[in-house]
Protein backbone atom coordinates (compact mmCIF):
# COMPACT_ATOMS: atom_id res chain seq x y z
CA UNK A 1 0.00 0.00 0.00
CA UNK A 2 2.91 2.68 0.88
CA UNK A 3 4.53 1.85 -2.56
CA UNK A 4 0.87 3.13 -4.10
CA UNK A 5 0.89 6.34 -2.13
CA UNK A 6 5.11 7.55 -2.58
CA UNK A 7 4.55 6.50 -6.55
CA UNK A 8 1.53 8.77 -6.57
CA UNK A 9 3.15 11.67 -4.36
CA UNK A 10 6.57 11.41 -6.44
CA UNK A 11 4.43 12.66 -9.67
CA UNK A 12 4.52 15.72 -7.68
CA UNK A 13 7.14 17.85 -6.17
CA UNK A 14 7.30 16.41 -2.53
CA UNK A 15 9.95 16.22 -0.28
CA UNK A 16 10.69 13.57 2.51
CA UNK A 17 11.82 15.94 5.33
CA UNK A 18 12.54 16.42 9.09
CA UNK A 19 12.87 13.04 11.33
CA UNK A 20 12.81 10.56 8.74
CA UNK A 21 16.30 11.41 7.11
CA UNK A 22 17.64 11.80 10.67
CA UNK A 23 16.55 8.68 11.80
CA UNK A 24 18.14 7.63 8.52
CA UNK A 25 21.47 8.93 9.06
CA UNK A 26 21.47 7.72 12.67
CA UNK A 27 20.18 4.08 11.98
CA UNK A 28 17.37 4.96 14.14
CA UNK A 29 14.11 3.02 13.21
CA UNK A 30 11.59 5.07 10.47
CA UNK A 31 7.78 4.59 12.04
CA UNK A 32 6.97 7.91 9.87
CA UNK A 33 7.60 9.79 6.95
CA UNK A 34 7.01 13.27 6.85
CA UNK A 35 6.39 14.79 3.20
CA UNK A 36 5.95 18.20 2.35
CA UNK A 37 4.64 19.08 -1.48
CA UNK A 38 5.09 22.31 -2.93
CA UNK A 39 1.90 23.34 -4.23
CA UNK A 40 -0.68 25.83 -3.76
CA UNK A 41 -3.33 25.36 -0.96
CA UNK A 42 -5.88 24.71 -3.34
CA UNK A 43 -4.28 21.68 -5.52
CA UNK A 44 -3.24 20.41 -2.45
CA UNK A 45 -6.97 19.62 -1.23
CA UNK A 46 -7.07 18.23 -4.68
CA UNK A 47 -4.12 15.79 -4.37
CA UNK A 48 -5.73 14.91 -0.94
CA UNK A 49 -9.11 14.17 -2.54
CA UNK A 50 -6.98 11.53 -4.76
CA UNK A 51 -5.49 9.82 -2.62
CA UNK A 52 -8.50 9.57 -0.30
CA UNK A 53 -10.16 7.18 -3.15
CA UNK A 54 -7.99 4.73 -2.25
CA UNK A 55 -6.54 5.14 1.23
CA UNK A 56 -7.56 5.42 4.51
CA UNK A 57 -6.20 9.19 4.98
CA UNK A 58 -7.70 11.89 7.85
CA UNK A 59 -7.23 15.42 9.29
CA UNK A 60 -4.27 15.51 11.56
CA UNK A 61 -4.12 19.30 12.24
CA UNK A 62 -6.42 20.89 9.46
CA UNK A 63 -5.16 24.44 10.88
CA UNK A 64 -1.47 23.38 9.73
CA UNK A 65 -2.88 21.75 6.72
CA UNK A 66 -1.70 18.11 7.90
CA UNK A 67 -3.10 15.00 6.57
CA UNK A 68 -2.18 11.55 7.84
CA UNK A 69 -2.41 7.98 6.25
CA UNK A 70 -2.28 5.42 8.29
CA UNK A 71 -0.03 2.70 6.53
CA UNK A 72 0.60 -0.12 8.02
CA UNK A 73 -0.01 -1.29 12.20
CA UNK A 74 2.07 1.94 13.29
CA UNK A 75 3.68 3.25 9.92
CA UNK A 76 2.17 6.66 9.01
CA UNK A 77 2.74 8.85 6.35
CA UNK A 78 1.83 12.21 7.45
CA UNK A 79 1.75 15.16 4.25
CA UNK A 80 1.60 19.01 4.45
CA UNK A 81 1.68 21.98 1.89
CA UNK A 82 4.43 23.79 1.43
CA UNK A 83 5.65 26.94 -0.89
CA UNK A 84 8.93 25.68 -1.16
CA UNK A 85 11.09 23.72 0.75
CA UNK A 86 13.61 26.13 1.77
CA UNK A 87 11.43 28.41 3.89
CA UNK A 88 9.97 25.05 5.12
CA UNK A 89 12.84 23.66 6.49
CA UNK A 90 14.10 27.19 8.49
CA UNK A 91 10.66 26.88 9.71
CA UNK A 92 11.53 23.79 11.25
CA UNK A 93 12.50 22.92 15.33
CA UNK A 94 16.25 21.64 15.53
CA UNK A 95 18.94 21.67 12.97
CA UNK A 96 19.23 17.77 13.33
CA UNK A 97 15.36 18.20 12.06
CA UNK A 98 15.82 20.35 9.11
CA UNK A 99 16.91 18.79 6.77
CA UNK A 100 15.02 17.28 3.07
CA UNK A 101 15.54 15.14 0.06
CA UNK A 102 13.54 14.74 -3.21
CA UNK A 103 10.91 11.84 -3.26
CA UNK A 104 12.17 10.78 -6.42
CA UNK A 105 15.81 10.31 -5.09
CA UNK A 106 14.41 8.23 -2.43
CA UNK A 107 13.76 4.26 -2.43
CA UNK A 108 11.25 2.99 -0.10
CA UNK A 109 9.88 -0.14 1.25
CA UNK A 110 8.42 -1.50 4.18
CA UNK A 111 10.97 -3.92 6.40
CA UNK A 112 8.86 -5.79 9.44
CA UNK A 113 7.83 -3.18 11.32
CA UNK A 114 9.65 0.50 9.78
CA UNK A 115 10.01 2.26 6.51
CA UNK A 116 13.32 1.21 4.75
CA UNK A 117 14.86 4.39 2.88
CA UNK A 118 17.90 4.27 0.86
CA UNK A 119 19.74 7.68 0.20
CA UNK A 120 23.05 8.99 -0.93
CA UNK A 121 24.08 11.64 1.33
CA UNK A 122 24.80 14.27 -1.29
CA UNK A 123 20.81 14.65 -2.33
CA UNK A 124 20.51 15.61 1.28
CA UNK A 125 19.12 18.99 1.23
CA UNK A 126 21.02 20.84 4.69
CA UNK A 127 20.98 24.01 4.30
CA UNK A 128 21.57 25.02 8.24
CA UNK A 129 24.49 22.33 9.44
CA UNK A 130 21.67 19.57 10.85
CA UNK A 131 24.06 16.77 8.91
CA UNK A 132 27.09 17.92 11.13
CA UNK A 133 25.15 18.19 14.46
CA UNK A 134 23.96 15.16 13.79
CA UNK A 135 27.50 13.93 13.62
CA UNK A 136 28.51 16.02 17.01
CA UNK A 137 25.03 14.28 18.53
CA UNK A 138 24.00 18.24 19.10
CA UNK A 139 20.66 19.30 19.63
CA UNK A 140 20.57 22.59 18.27
CA UNK A 141 17.70 25.30 18.02
CA UNK A 142 17.27 27.03 14.45
CA UNK A 143 17.04 30.55 16.07
CA UNK A 144 15.23 31.79 19.61
CA UNK A 145 12.54 32.52 17.17
CA UNK A 146 11.91 29.40 16.72
CA UNK A 147 11.46 28.62 20.31
CA UNK A 148 9.17 32.08 20.74
CA UNK A 149 6.78 30.37 17.90
CA UNK A 150 6.46 27.29 18.99
CA UNK A 151 7.49 26.99 22.83
CA UNK A 152 6.90 23.55 22.91
CA UNK A 153 9.96 22.89 21.28
CA UNK A 154 11.85 23.18 24.53
CA UNK A 155 9.96 20.01 25.91
CA UNK A 156 10.85 18.61 22.24
CA UNK A 157 14.73 19.51 23.06
CA UNK A 158 14.32 17.02 26.38
CA UNK A 159 12.24 14.65 24.45
CA UNK A 160 15.35 14.04 22.06
CA UNK A 161 17.66 14.23 24.42
CA UNK A 162 16.36 11.19 26.15
CA UNK A 163 15.52 9.26 23.02
CA UNK A 164 18.51 9.92 20.73
CA UNK A 165 21.24 10.34 23.70
CA UNK A 166 22.19 13.64 22.15
CA UNK A 167 23.13 17.07 23.88
CA UNK A 168 21.15 19.87 24.14
CA UNK A 169 23.32 22.92 22.92
CA UNK A 170 24.00 25.69 25.05
CA UNK A 171 23.05 28.48 23.47
CA UNK A 172 19.38 26.27 23.09
CA UNK A 173 19.82 26.20 27.12
CA UNK A 174 19.84 29.13 27.52
CA UNK A 175 17.20 29.92 24.80
CA UNK A 176 14.74 27.62 27.30
CA UNK A 177 16.16 29.64 30.22
CA UNK A 178 14.72 33.06 29.15
CA UNK A 179 11.55 32.23 27.87
CA UNK A 180 10.90 29.13 30.20
CA UNK A 181 7.62 30.79 31.03
CA UNK A 182 6.14 30.57 27.38
CA UNK A 183 5.32 26.94 28.18
CA UNK A 184 2.18 28.25 29.54
CA UNK A 185 1.11 29.26 25.83
CA UNK A 186 1.25 25.73 24.79
CA UNK A 187 -1.89 23.35 25.08
CA UNK A 188 -1.65 21.34 28.45
CA UNK A 189 -2.58 17.86 26.11
CA UNK A 190 0.46 18.67 23.87
CA UNK A 191 2.55 19.53 27.47
CA UNK A 192 1.33 16.31 28.67
CA UNK A 193 2.28 14.21 25.57
CA UNK A 194 5.60 15.10 25.86
CA UNK A 195 6.51 14.21 29.43
CA UNK A 196 4.72 11.14 29.29
CA UNK A 197 7.14 10.60 25.80
CA UNK A 198 10.05 11.31 28.19
CA UNK A 199 8.56 9.12 30.86
CA UNK A 200 8.57 6.24 28.53
CA UNK A 201 12.47 6.34 28.11
CA UNK A 202 14.81 5.02 30.58
CA UNK A 203 16.52 8.06 31.32
CA UNK A 204 13.89 10.07 32.63
CA UNK A 205 15.73 10.91 35.51
CA UNK A 206 18.87 12.45 34.25
CA UNK A 207 15.89 14.55 31.97
CA UNK A 208 14.08 15.99 34.23
CA UNK A 209 16.91 16.68 36.63
CA UNK A 210 18.25 19.12 33.10
CA UNK A 211 14.84 20.27 33.32
CA UNK A 212 15.16 21.36 36.58
CA UNK A 213 18.35 23.26 35.44
CA UNK A 214 16.87 25.44 33.28
CA UNK A 215 13.55 25.58 35.39
CA UNK A 216 11.50 24.62 32.85
CA UNK A 217 10.77 21.52 34.86
CA UNK A 218 8.90 24.36 37.66
CA UNK A 219 6.81 26.02 35.26
CA UNK A 220 5.04 22.55 34.23
CA UNK A 221 5.14 21.08 37.97
CA UNK A 222 5.60 24.77 40.58
CA UNK A 223 5.42 22.71 43.52
CA UNK A 224 8.06 20.75 42.64
CA UNK A 225 10.68 23.83 43.13
CA UNK A 226 10.03 24.03 46.85
CA UNK A 227 11.32 20.88 47.25
CA UNK A 228 14.78 21.90 46.79
CA UNK A 229 15.44 23.61 49.86
CA UNK A 230 13.56 21.15 52.09
CA UNK A 231 14.65 18.51 54.46
CA UNK A 232 18.22 19.27 53.26
CA UNK A 233 19.19 17.45 56.60
CA UNK A 234 18.01 14.34 55.33
CA UNK A 235 18.68 14.34 51.89
CA UNK A 236 21.49 17.03 51.76
CA UNK A 237 22.00 19.63 48.91
CA UNK A 238 18.99 19.41 46.74
CA UNK A 239 16.53 18.64 49.28
CA UNK A 240 13.47 16.59 48.38
CA UNK A 241 13.75 17.08 44.78
CA UNK A 242 17.25 15.28 45.21
CA UNK A 243 15.27 12.44 46.23
CA UNK A 244 12.64 12.22 43.79
CA UNK A 245 14.98 12.43 41.06
CA UNK A 246 16.58 9.58 42.80
CA UNK A 247 13.31 7.51 43.41
CA UNK A 248 12.94 7.63 39.26
CA UNK A 249 16.21 6.67 38.53
CA UNK A 250 15.53 3.37 40.58
CA UNK A 251 12.99 3.17 38.09
CA UNK A 252 14.91 4.31 34.89
CA UNK A 253 17.27 1.16 36.71
CA UNK A 254 14.62 -1.67 36.81
CA UNK A 255 12.13 -1.11 34.40
CA UNK A 256 14.93 -2.54 31.52
CA UNK A 257 15.30 -5.87 33.78
CA UNK A 258 12.05 -5.90 36.10
CA UNK A 259 12.87 -9.68 36.59
CA UNK A 260 16.26 -8.87 38.15
CA UNK A 261 15.05 -6.81 40.82
CA UNK A 262 11.44 -8.24 41.59
CA UNK A 263 9.75 -11.39 41.80
CA UNK A 264 7.08 -11.25 39.57
CA UNK A 265 5.60 -13.62 37.16
CA UNK A 266 5.75 -12.50 34.06
CA UNK A 267 2.54 -11.81 33.42
CA UNK A 268 2.48 -9.45 36.12
CA UNK A 269 5.69 -7.76 34.54
CA UNK A 270 3.59 -7.38 31.47
CA UNK A 271 0.86 -5.36 33.07
CA UNK A 272 4.38 -2.76 35.23
CA UNK A 273 5.69 -2.39 31.76
CA UNK A 274 2.02 -1.18 30.16
CA UNK A 275 1.96 1.26 33.34
CA UNK A 276 5.42 3.27 33.06
CA UNK A 277 5.21 6.01 32.49
CA UNK A 278 1.68 6.48 35.37
CA UNK A 279 4.30 4.95 37.87
CA UNK A 280 6.73 7.69 37.07
CA UNK A 281 4.41 10.41 37.04
CA UNK A 282 3.43 8.63 40.77
CA UNK A 283 7.41 8.59 41.45
CA UNK A 284 7.77 12.29 40.29
CA UNK A 285 4.46 13.95 42.28
CA UNK A 286 4.93 11.08 45.44
CA UNK A 287 6.09 13.81 48.13
CA UNK A 288 5.52 17.10 46.63
CA UNK A 289 3.81 17.70 49.41
CA UNK A 290 6.40 17.12 51.82
CA UNK A 291 7.08 21.06 51.99
CA UNK A 292 4.17 21.67 53.23
CA UNK A 293 3.86 19.18 55.58
CA UNK A 294 7.74 19.94 57.27
CA UNK A 295 7.06 20.14 60.81
CA UNK A 296 10.04 19.71 63.71
CA UNK A 297 8.28 17.02 66.29
CA UNK A 298 10.80 16.83 69.61
CA UNK A 299 13.57 17.93 67.50
CA UNK A 300 12.65 15.56 64.48
CA UNK A 301 11.76 16.73 60.99
CA UNK A 302 8.63 14.88 60.01
CA UNK A 303 6.16 15.25 56.97
CA UNK A 304 2.83 13.63 58.67
CA UNK A 305 0.02 13.73 56.01
CA UNK A 306 2.07 14.71 53.22
CA UNK A 307 1.22 11.34 51.32
CA UNK A 308 -3.02 11.80 51.71
CA UNK A 309 -2.57 15.57 50.90
CA UNK A 310 0.60 14.76 48.24
CA UNK A 311 -2.59 12.86 46.61
CA UNK A 312 -5.01 15.80 46.45
CA UNK A 313 -1.92 18.24 45.45
CA UNK A 314 -1.37 15.45 42.42
CA UNK A 315 -4.93 15.32 41.76
CA UNK A 316 -5.01 19.38 40.83
CA UNK A 317 -1.49 18.88 38.85
CA UNK A 318 -3.15 16.20 36.41
CA UNK A 319 -6.51 17.57 35.91
CA UNK A 320 -4.17 20.73 34.56
CA UNK A 321 -2.50 18.83 32.00
CA UNK A 322 -5.62 16.87 30.45
CA UNK A 323 -4.65 13.39 32.08
CA UNK A 324 -7.88 11.02 32.33
CA UNK A 325 -9.99 10.37 35.39
CA UNK A 326 -8.75 6.86 35.50
CA UNK A 327 -5.35 8.22 35.17
CA UNK A 328 -5.57 10.56 37.90
CA UNK A 329 -7.44 8.10 40.52
CA UNK A 330 -4.27 5.44 39.65
CA UNK A 331 -1.47 8.21 40.72
CA UNK A 332 -3.41 9.71 43.19
CA UNK A 333 -4.30 6.41 45.09
CA UNK A 334 -0.35 5.40 44.85
CA UNK A 335 0.66 8.32 46.28
CA UNK A 336 -1.59 8.61 48.63
CA UNK A 337 -0.76 5.22 50.05
CA UNK A 338 2.76 5.01 49.30
CA UNK A 339 3.83 4.22 53.06
CA UNK A 340 1.86 1.46 53.33
CA UNK A 341 4.32 -1.22 52.60
CA UNK A 342 7.12 0.81 54.66
CA UNK A 343 4.78 0.85 57.90
CA UNK A 344 4.34 -3.28 57.72
CA UNK A 345 7.85 -3.62 57.05
CA UNK A 346 8.34 -2.27 60.46
CA UNK A 347 6.81 -5.18 62.10
CA UNK A 348 8.66 -8.59 62.64
CA UNK A 349 5.57 -10.56 61.95
CA UNK A 350 3.60 -9.54 58.88
CA UNK A 351 -0.07 -10.88 59.08
CA UNK A 352 -1.70 -11.74 55.74
CA UNK A 353 -4.54 -9.68 57.44
CA UNK A 354 -2.31 -6.64 56.70
CA UNK A 355 -1.33 -7.24 53.41
CA UNK A 356 -4.83 -8.36 52.20
CA UNK A 357 -6.48 -4.82 53.99
CA UNK A 358 -3.75 -3.24 51.03
CA UNK A 359 -5.09 -4.57 47.83
CA UNK A 360 -8.72 -4.72 48.79
CA UNK A 361 -8.40 -0.98 49.34
CA UNK A 362 -5.82 -0.20 46.01
CA UNK A 363 -7.39 -3.01 44.23
CA UNK A 364 -5.95 -2.92 40.23
CA UNK A 365 -3.22 -0.32 42.24
CA UNK A 366 -1.53 -2.18 44.08
CA UNK A 367 0.70 -3.24 41.51
CA UNK A 368 1.67 0.38 40.76
CA UNK A 369 2.26 0.86 44.77
CA UNK A 370 4.46 -2.28 44.98
CA UNK A 371 6.79 -0.43 42.26
CA UNK A 372 6.60 3.36 43.63
CA UNK A 373 6.94 1.40 46.92
CA UNK A 374 10.53 -0.49 45.87
CA UNK A 375 11.86 2.12 43.83
CA UNK A 376 10.87 4.81 46.98
CA UNK A 377 13.12 2.58 49.53
CA UNK A 378 15.47 1.58 47.03
CA UNK A 379 16.65 5.16 46.54
CA UNK A 380 18.35 5.13 50.13
CA UNK A 381 20.84 2.75 48.95
CA UNK A 382 23.51 3.52 45.89
CA UNK A 383 23.30 2.47 42.70
CA UNK A 384 25.75 0.00 42.75
CA UNK A 385 24.56 -1.50 46.09
CA UNK A 386 21.33 -2.45 45.23
CA UNK A 387 22.71 -4.40 41.42
CA UNK A 388 25.25 -5.92 43.96
CA UNK A 389 22.54 -6.92 46.28
CA UNK A 390 19.53 -7.90 43.74
CA UNK A 391 18.86 -10.89 44.96
CA UNK A 392 19.73 -10.67 48.65
CA UNK A 393 16.77 -7.76 48.26
CA UNK A 394 14.51 -11.32 46.81
CA UNK A 395 14.89 -13.09 49.61
CA UNK A 396 12.64 -13.64 52.77
CA UNK A 397 11.97 -11.15 55.07
CA UNK A 398 15.04 -11.30 57.75
CA UNK A 399 14.12 -11.12 61.33
CA UNK A 400 13.51 -8.15 63.71
CA UNK A 401 14.82 -9.13 67.06
CA UNK A 402 14.79 -5.82 68.16
CA UNK A 403 13.92 -3.01 66.06
CA UNK A 404 14.92 -1.57 62.25
CA UNK A 405 17.56 1.04 62.19
CA UNK A 406 15.89 4.64 61.59
CA UNK A 407 18.01 4.59 58.33
CA UNK A 408 20.56 2.50 56.60
CA UNK A 409 21.31 -0.57 54.47
CA UNK A 410 19.49 -3.01 56.73
CA UNK A 411 16.48 -1.26 57.02
CA UNK A 412 16.28 -0.55 53.20
CA UNK A 413 17.08 -4.49 52.76
CA UNK A 414 13.89 -5.17 54.90
CA UNK A 415 11.65 -3.71 53.14
CA UNK A 416 12.69 -4.36 50.07
CA UNK A 417 12.79 -7.85 51.28
CA UNK A 418 8.93 -7.09 52.10
CA UNK A 419 7.99 -5.91 48.32
CA UNK A 420 8.89 -8.94 47.59
CA UNK A 421 7.15 -11.39 48.98
CA UNK A 422 4.22 -9.35 48.57
CA UNK A 423 5.13 -9.61 44.87
CA UNK A 424 6.12 -13.48 44.99
CA UNK A 425 2.74 -14.17 46.45
CA UNK A 426 0.51 -11.29 44.55
CA UNK A 427 -1.56 -13.84 42.47
CA UNK A 428 -2.73 -14.92 45.89
CA UNK A 429 -3.78 -11.84 47.20
CA UNK A 430 -5.72 -10.61 43.98
CA UNK A 431 -8.72 -12.29 44.99
CA UNK A 432 -10.14 -9.36 47.73
CA UNK A 433 -9.71 -6.87 44.36
CA UNK A 434 -13.62 -8.39 44.17
CA UNK A 435 -14.67 -8.80 47.71
CA UNK A 436 -17.76 -7.18 48.57
CA UNK A 437 -19.51 -7.49 52.20
CA UNK A 438 -21.58 -10.07 52.47
CA UNK A 439 -24.72 -7.38 53.72
CA UNK A 440 -25.15 -3.67 52.69
CA UNK A 441 -26.26 -1.01 54.61
CA UNK A 442 -29.47 -1.66 54.06
CA UNK A 443 -29.69 -4.90 55.10
CA UNK A 444 -27.67 -3.77 57.94
CA UNK A 445 -30.36 -1.11 59.18
CA UNK A 446 -32.83 -3.29 59.04
CA UNK A 447 -31.08 -6.19 61.18
CA UNK A 448 -30.17 -3.66 63.98
CA UNK A 449 -33.45 -1.39 63.43
CA UNK A 450 -31.48 1.70 63.40
CA UNK A 451 -31.65 4.80 60.86
CA UNK A 452 -28.88 5.44 58.60
CA UNK A 453 -25.80 6.71 60.50
CA UNK A 454 -21.63 6.52 60.29
CA UNK A 455 -22.38 3.28 62.92
CA UNK A 456 -23.79 1.33 59.49
CA UNK A 457 -20.24 2.15 57.79
CA UNK A 458 -17.85 1.30 60.61
CA UNK A 459 -20.03 -2.30 60.47
CA UNK A 460 -19.37 -2.80 56.81
CA UNK A 461 -15.99 -2.20 57.42
CA UNK A 462 -15.71 -4.39 60.39
CA UNK A 463 -17.73 -6.64 58.35
CA UNK A 464 -15.18 -6.99 55.23
CA UNK A 465 -12.10 -6.99 57.49
CA UNK A 466 -13.78 -10.19 59.28
CA UNK A 467 -14.24 -11.73 55.36
CA UNK A 468 -11.23 -10.90 54.32
CA UNK A 469 -9.68 -12.91 57.65
CA UNK A 470 -12.05 -15.69 56.29
CA UNK A 471 -13.96 -15.23 59.59
CA UNK A 472 -16.74 -15.04 58.49
CA UNK A 473 -17.89 -16.60 54.48
CA UNK A 474 -21.69 -16.84 54.00
CA UNK A 475 -23.96 -14.35 54.35
CA UNK A 476 -25.61 -15.91 57.29
CA UNK A 477 -22.68 -16.16 59.41
CA UNK A 478 -22.41 -11.88 57.97
CA UNK A 479 -26.13 -11.70 59.57
CA UNK A 480 -25.19 -13.49 62.60
CA UNK A 481 -22.20 -11.41 63.62
CA UNK A 482 -24.65 -8.22 62.85
CA UNK A 483 -27.23 -9.59 64.67
CA UNK A 484 -24.52 -10.14 68.20
CA UNK A 485 -23.76 -6.25 67.44
CA UNK A 486 -27.41 -5.42 69.04
CA UNK A 487 -26.41 -5.12 72.48
CA UNK A 488 -23.29 -3.31 71.86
Amino acid sequence: MSLKVIKILSQYDSYIVGGAVRNYLIGEKIKDLDVAIKTAEKDFFKIIKNLSKTQNIFPLDKERGIYRINVLGDLTIDMSPIKDIESDIIRRDFTINALAIDIKKVKINIKKDSFNLKIKQKDIIDIVGGVKDIKRKKIKALSEKSIEEDPLRMLRAYRFFSVLDFKIDKETEEFIKKHKNLISQSSPERIREEIVKILETDKSAKVLSKMADTEILFEIFPELKLQIKCAEIYYGKGGVLKHTFNVIKRLDILFPDISKYLNLQSKLIEEVKKQKALIKMAALLHDIAKPHKAKYIKDRLRFFGHEEYGGVLAEKTLKNLRYSNNEIRYIKTVISNHLRIGNIAHNNIITKKAILRIFYDLKEFTLGLLILSWADHSSYISEKTLKINGNKTKEKPFEIKTKLPKTGYKKTLRFLQVVNMICKNYSKYRFVYYLKPLLNGNEIMKILAIPPSPKVGDIIRKLINLQIEGKIKTKQEAVNYVKSLKNQ
